[in-house]
């Protein structure tokens, strides 16, 4: 997935019962998501999201940090990832791994 037009929530893998999360809690997740990969300015840089990170793919979204980063470890290339606000007491984690090398040459800040 490289740009927001072909990323969709069906894409993402979800490491836990999504069925179980309350309907309100499951909506802001995919809002969170596709903000996410919509972002114009991450971390206030004035880069999109698809070029702060190349070649996004591998969305995961946990609800364990621990697993999270279990998980993503497993990949070649390097991940990052994003939390939610607490939904009902919990907190979960949207992760994605991209091509540090194409981030290198665009993110020079």
């Amino acid at each position: 997935m490289n740009n927001k037009e072909k990323m969709q929530f069906k894409d993402v893998a979800v490491e836990f019962n999504f069925k179980n999360v309350p309907a309100c809690d499951q909506e802001y997740l995919r809002t969170m998501f596709y903000q996410t990969v919509g972002d114009r300015s991450v971390n206030h840089t004035g880069i999109p999201f698809s070029e702060f990170y190349p070649d996004a793919t591998s969305f995961t979204l946990f609800d364990s940090r621990s697993e999270m980063i279990n998980f993503m470890s497993e990949y070649a290339w390097p991940s990052a990832n994003t939390a939610s606000h607490l939904l009902n007491g919990k907190k979960y984690f949207l992760a994605w791994t991209f091509n540090y090398d194409k981030a290198s040459a665009v993110v020079t800040i």
